[in-house]
């Protein structure tokens, strides 16, 4: 029990100085947009422009390749792209919140209850939702990007592929496995009121 205890102290630190770190990191990659934040020698890099639009190069009805963002960013877009990049990042903090409790019961020695069982559904329930807002994030984060590029130069994008496909499955897994507990827990009273 005490290894169970050790490990779960140190996954809840973890996720204490990652949700602090969260929003400290969406503003300055915002501040620097849309330059890459290299931190720890490079080891980690942060960008706040989101893929389809961060210096990859789009087709237009010409079929000529051009970058999707042609002008530089202005002070008023990276404040309104950093608002926009609030949406998902309310859900990750979310999903670090939960987990924090979480583990904060393990560390407790508290392992198995109805209330752990909730947790767990809500981290499934909020990786449902965050892949739900995901194409209107990246379509609102189009917009944004590209409403000071020339006229017929502004597009969205909404990209979706095989990463949130597995994030879809990995929210119902998580959502099945938190009902099959649940049951479980009735189950478990239920013995324990006839005995």
């Amino acid at each position: 029990m005490e290894k169970i205890q050790r490990v779960s102290l140190f996954f809840r630190l973890i996720f204490q100085m990652v949700f602090i770190a969260l929003p400290v990191l969406l503003i300055v990659s915002w501040w620097y947009a849309p330059n890459e934040l290299l931190l720890f020698s490079g080891i980690i890099k942060q960008n706040a422009i989101p893929a389809p639009y961060n210096g990859m190069h789009v087709f237009t009805q010409q079929g000529i390749s051009e970058k999707a963002i042609l002008h530089t960013l202005l002070f008023r877009e990276k404040m309104l792209g950093c608002l926009v990049s609030v949406i998902p990042m309310m859900v990750k903090m979310f999903i670090l919140y939960t987990l924090i409790k979480l583990f904060g019961l393990y560390v407790k020695r508290k392992i198995f209850s109805i209330y752990h069982v909730k947790l767990i559904r809500n981290i499934g329930y909020a990786l449902l939702i965050g892949q739900i807002i995901e194409p209107f994030y990246q379509f609102i984060m189009g917009i944004v990007l590209t409403m000071n590029n020339p006229p017929h130069h502004r597009y969205a994008s909404i990209t979706l592929d095989q990463t949130n496909i597995g994030i879809l499955l990995t929210a119902l897994l998580i959502i099945l496995i938190s009902w099959i507990m649940a049951e479980g827990c009735k189950l478990h009273d239920e013995q324990q009121l006839t005995i």
